[in-house]
């Protein structure tokens, strides 16, 4: 009789054992919810804001911030939180990049880079791209709008360019969308010698060709912008109408570089989502 029990208490003990490794390994799988989508080799945190109302195909606009070298960037979640409240039937998500921590200590896990314009690998743009492809096979849009600002707009450009027709269109805002020259002008702008070690970045304006012709891209900079200035900008507005790319710029009169919240790009968004 105790061996009985000897062998029902070893079996228990076991089971115990097995079962708090199940719930562990299912604790530590992060799937498409409102907080986290899933990439190639992981996952993102998110935020995630709707409309009052929604059907069953609703606009899909996904935010990514910039670099933000000296913060942890949250503003991309107050950008969404903005657009689901302004605009009807629209789902609304705040991305935070691969190596980033936001202001609540969410991180996602990745290779943030020396924020130099190192971070725009096809590593991370392929990453992103299969977290925005995830969030379209969940809600099933009738229309998809990816907004990015700084180093953030730079990897939306580069995403439409990579991946054809993932999105229906693309706000780009304070783009560095020629790497190089954006690079050198930082250089001479912070006499730092770092911006000129070598990166494997993808450059927008090397991508134009890849772009769907049905996609739309509005251009949006600050006209006193001195860290991506408005002429890169331009140009790459040029750019992409010289390849016959549906495109609009927008020009922010006595506005520097921390744009991305004010009301000419919400409205460069709703526009995009009507």
């Amino acid at each position: 009789m105790h061996q009985v029990h000897r062998y029902f208490w070893i079996a228990s003990f076991l089971f115990s054992i097995l079962l708090t490794q199940e719930v562990k390994a299912q604790s530590s799988v992060r799937t498409n919810t409102d907080d986290w989508v899933k990439t190639r080799r992981d996952s993102l945190h998110i935020k995630t804001f709707r409309s009052a109302s929604l059907t069953n195909q609703p606009n899909l606009v996904v935010i990514i911030h910039g670099d933000a070298p000296f913060n942890n960037p949250g503003y991309q979640y107050e950008l969404a939180r903005l657009i689901a409240e302004k605009n009807t039937n629209t789902i609304a998500i705040g991305l935070l990049r691969p190596g980033y921590t936001d202001p609540q200590k969410n991180h996602s896990p990745g290779g943030k880079g020396l924020t130099t314009g190192d971070n725009y690998t096809p590593e991370v743009i392929d990453d992103i791209s299969t977290a925005i492809n995830n969030l379209k096979n969940l809600y099933h849009p009738s229309n998809i709008v990816i907004a990015g600002h700084s180093g953030g707009s730079a990897i939306t450009a580069d995403i439409v360019g990579r991946y054809s027709g993932i999105a229906n269109a693309a706000v780009i805002v304070s783009s560095p969308c020629y790497l190089d020259a954006w690079r050198a002008h930082m250089k001479a702008l912070q006499k730092n010698n770092i911006w000129g070690k070598p990166v494997t970045s993808l450059s927008p304006d090397k991508l134009v060709n890849g772009i769907d012709k049905k996609t739309k891209v509005t251009v949006v900079s600050g006209e006193k912008d001195d860290v991506a200035p408005t002429q890169l900008s331009i140009d790459y507005y040029e750019l992409l109408k010289k390849n016959n790319i549906d495109a609009k710029l927008i020009t922010v009169k006595d506005a520097g570089h921390e744009i991305f919240l004010t009301d000419e790009v919400q409205h460069a968004i709703a526009e995009l989502i009507k």
